[in-house]
């Protein structure tokens, strides 16, 4: 078996981490336009729900991706640890 270093596994889960948070905050801006593109069309329910999903998938991306998973990875390994 390939006895990978502890440094290049904790890059990897980092990239990983930061593709995750970078497609969920992408998603959310396409629901959060098309929400606001619906509501303007007079569609209020699909604008509402849009809306909504684009401000969960927004969260998810950058606080629970982002913020809390992200960044204190990337300040371990700065850090060395």
């Amino acid at each position: 078996m390939v006895d990978v270093p502890a440094f290049a596994v904790e890059l990897i889960e980092l990239l990983a981490v930061v593709v995750g948070a970078g497609a969920a905050s992408t998603i959310g801006v396409v629901l959060e336009r098309f929400g606001l593109t619906a509501v303007t069309a007079g569609d209020l329910a699909l604008g509402a729900w849009a809306a909504g999903m684009g401000l969960l998938a927004l969260y998810v991306g950058v606080v629970a991706l982002g913020y809390e998973q992200a960044l204190p990875r990337l300040r371990r390994l700065a850090a060395g640890e």
